[in-house]
């Protein structure tokens, strides 16, 4: 080896260990920086030629990051299921509270102080302090089901608005990521990008949380990042996505959410902060499961079947007339069936008839004096239409049927000095119109008292008429100190009704949907500490791998700064080879 050729040989080693030096100060300033990996050199040999066969030194090959890419993928893809976890948890409490009893004032003691002024009623129907006191109880149900109803609806209003702030945030990171996916790539034909790449892993692990991910690191540098099922590709070093919502309305009456000038499907949102929003607007309050959803369900239960009883019971004495509570809407054609069917008009996409409720089934009236009731039957069939039926009821002997100027149904007593009554209705009829109703409205937030009972609470039904043969009545006595009606108000406490693929009291599903929620958040809570125990253990095994340990780099310090010296002393003795060479000269 010439001294030419060992002066080379050393200088690259000097090079070699002042590039290692530099890379060990580098990771230890950046010891406590979030998410900083450590940085290592590779070093090669030089391969030596014919002259120099022993090999012609060392060199700097590359310097990398010391990473796991599959702990690196699970913490990505854990961060989505994260941040739909946080987010659920936040408005789930709001959900919560909604459904609390803890206070003794909802709507569970609502339902039980109502059935025990039914009781009461029964106890001593001619006390009109206890009819009061009944349509009091009914119209703290009915506040009960406004004010939850209310809440409901309402806690969407700042879900759906956050989801308008998510998109925003989320189309920033796009346009900030494709940026330094950009730089990255450009930089990456000359020199690696390491801390950028630290930088852009940080972005990533934060749009994560955001909306569920994959990624895709390809050999230029760049990372494409998609929606978790790849389905949609959300940026890459050119392009970025620009989500926002558009005028498509959901099934659930929201805006839709689209990219460009592309429809979104939003089923392939599955977590993040985004989908948990859309899934708490769009399921867990809205959708056919939601819990929206089943407090109608339960508030139309309640309404119906509190108003079949009272339809079919009469109050201190007979009245002149019954006005529904139900407007009939622009469809009076339609038989009843085909209301229930028919969702293409407007009217009756939620009612405002709960045909679905009427079967077919007889109606007795009783009509005249209190001494001289007269029994009157129709029979109603679900292929009639709301003019017929009015014009069924209408052609009895001593009743008259109207529909009103406000499309409503009116019965009432054709001859001067008669009186109405109504002794069984079994097709539900009258219920489903509002007729002799307790409760009116359509949704459990516009529930109300019947105004007539209000005005007057003797006209609660109480009592019943007495038939001497129910199956074909010919006589019809009227006992104004009757408690069967008031009974059968407070028997619906115990009786049994298929809701929510389960059959049980009134109360009971109340409670089933309480519990049904707990059980929810109990879950959700469980899941919240699990995948944070999870992404802990994660992040400290990647911090074990990646992470900065100053004892290693110590040891390296010393290691390659030995290794420099001895470059040094090597170039002191080519330089002391070539004093000696000279002076023999």
């Amino acid at each position: 080896m010439s001294l030419g050729s060992l002066l080379n040989v050393s200088k690259l080693g000097i090079f070699a260990s002042q590039g290692a030096l530099q890379t060990i100060s580098h990771n230890i300033t950046n010891a406590n920086t979030a998410g900083y990996t450590r940085q290592t050199v590779e070093l090669s040999s030089v391969p030596g030629n014919q002259v120099m066969s022993g090999g012609a030194g060392v060199r700097i090959s590359d310097v990398r990051q010391q990473v796991d890419q599959l702990v690196d993928r699970r913490l990505e893809l854990g961060s989505g299921e994260l941040g739909r976890l946080q987010t659920r948890e936040r408005y789930m409490t709001m959900i919560e509270d909604v459904f609390n009893d803890m206070d003794g004032n909802g709507l569970s003691q609502g339902l039980d102080a109502f059935f025990e002024a039914a009781d009461t009623l029964a106890d001593n129907p001619g006390n009109s302090v206890a009819r009061y006191q009944l349509v009091a109880k009914a119209e703290s149900i009915a506040k009960d089901f406004n004010s939850m109803s209310a809440a409901l609806g309402e806690s969407t209003l700042p879900i759906d608005k956050e989801i308008d702030v998510v998109l925003s945030d989320l189309n920033l990171r796009l346009k900030a990521l494709k940026e330094i996916n950009n730089t990255i790539v450009r930089n990456e034909a000359t020199t690696p990008s390491l801390d950028l790449k630290d930088q852009r892993r940080k972005m990533i692990l934060e749009l994560g949380e955001i909306i569920d991910i994959r990624t895709l690191e390809l050999e230029n540098g760049d990372v494409q990042v998609m929606t978790s099922k790849g389905q949609e590709l959300l940026v890459d070093a050119v392009y970025s996505a620009n989500l926002g919502r558009n005028t498509t309305i959901t099934e659930t009456g929201f805006r839709g959410i689209s990219i460009g000038d592309q429809e979104f499907d939003q089923e392939k949102i599955q977590g993040g902060q985004l989908g948990a929003l859309l899934e708490l607007r769009d399921e867990v309050i809205h959708g056919p499961e939601g819990f929206l959803t089943k407090l109608e369900t339960l508030a139309d239960e309640v309404r119906f079947q509190l108003n079949r009883a009272n339809s079919q019971s009469v109050g201190k004495s007979l009245v002149t007339s019954m006005t529904g509570m139900v407007s009939l809407g622009n469809d009076l054609q339609s038989s009843l069936a085909n209301l229930v069917t028919d969702t293409s008009s407007e009217s009756y996409q939620k009612g405002p008839v709960d045909a679905n409720r009427v079967t077919a089934g007889r109606i007795v009236f009783a009509v005249g004096s209190n001494a001289a009731l007269q029994p009157v039957t129709v029979n109603i069939t679900t292929d009639m239409s709301l003019v017929q039926v009015q014009q069924a009821i209408d052609e009895l002997d001593g009743v008259d049927a109207e529909i009103t100027s406000d499309k409503k149904l009116k019965i009432s007593a054709s001859n001067s000095g008669s009186r109405l009554g109504v002794v069984v209705d079994e097709s539900g009829l009258l219920a489903a119109l509002g007729v002799g109703a307790l409760l009116g409205g359509r949704d459990a937030g516009d529930m109300a008292v019947n105004p007539e009972l209000l005005a007057d609470p003797d006209r609660v039904g109480g009592g019943r008429l007495n038939v001497d043969d129910l199956s074909n009545p010919t006589t019809v006595t009227f006992d104004d100190a009757s408690s069967q009606g008031a009974l059968a108000l407070g028997n619906l406490r115990t009786t049994r009704f298929d809701l929510f693929g389960n059959n049980a009291s009134l109360t009971s599903h109340y409670a089933t949907m309480v519990g049904e929620l707990g059980s929810i958040i109990s879950q959700d809570q469980e899941s919240l500490t699990a995948q944070q125990s999870a992404q802990s253990f994660l992040s400290d095994m990647r911090e074990s791998i990646s992470g900065v340990s100053l004892e290693e780099e110590l040891t390296d310090l010393i290691r390659f700064q030995r290794a420099f010296q001895a470059s040094s002393k090597m170039v002191g003795v080519a330089d002391e080879l070539m004093q000696t060479i000279i002076h023999m000269v």
